[in-house]
């Protein structure tokens, strides 16, 4: 490590990109008036982006804005008492989360911790059938942690981990209602400009 990494500090504007594969599940607890109750699960691995924008309030310490944004491509659906059955890969299962968080980082390692809480929601889109849903909004928060590289002046580049959930209530119709939550794991590739 040279002289000028460890004079770097974290300071000003800042921007945070990430993408790479996620994995986990989402947990589906339908209550139905008409079939009755069952649980669904849906599993597989995906794509997951994470984007950063904010500043720093002191060296090392920022405050941002957090848009996280994931898809799932063919899950494996399991219904309670049932066997998986693989989905076609027209079939896409997404989350996204829209909030706020900090992210200090430990200089001179350039090592950081994030953590970031807001509103999220899922979707289901099947281009064979035409469907698009979206489901009610409930909390939603992502924990992060990393290490970077500094490639130039201003922007740092590593690898990333992350654990994300999301839990809500969908209400899409009369005499049926769903509890959803999700466990994410993800690897990311990190860029940040600061």
């Amino acid at each position: 490590m040279n002289a000028q990494e460890t004079q770097r500090q974290h300071k000003g504007l800042y921007l945070s990109l990430g993408l790479g594969p996620v994995f986990g599940n989402i947990e589906d607890f339908v209550k139905d008036n008409t079939a009755g109750d069952y649980t669904l699960s849906m599993s597989g691995v995906g794509i997951n982006f994470d984007f950063k924008i904010g500043g720093a309030v002191q060296e090392n310490l920022i405050l941002h804005a957090t848009v996280t944004s994931s898809a799932l491509p063919g899950p494996t659906i399991t219904i309670e008492g049932n066997s998986s059955i693989k989905a076609s890969d027209n079939m896409s299962v997404g989350e996204a989360m829209i909030g706020a968080g900090a992210t200090y980082y430990f200089m001179p390692s350039n090592i950081f911790i994030s953590g970031s809480a807001g509103i999220g929601n899922f979707s289901i889109i099947n281009e064979d059938e035409k469907i698009n849903i979206s489901t009610d909004r409930g909390l939603s928060f992502q924990l992060k942690a990393g290490k970077e590289w500094w490639i130039s002046k201003k922007w740092g580049m590593g690898i990333a981990l992350t654990y994300g959930k999301t839990n809500l209530t969908n209400n899409p119709e009369a005499g049926l209602s769903e509890k959803l939550d999700s466990n994410r794991f993800a690897i990311l590739l990190n860029a940040s400009f600061n």
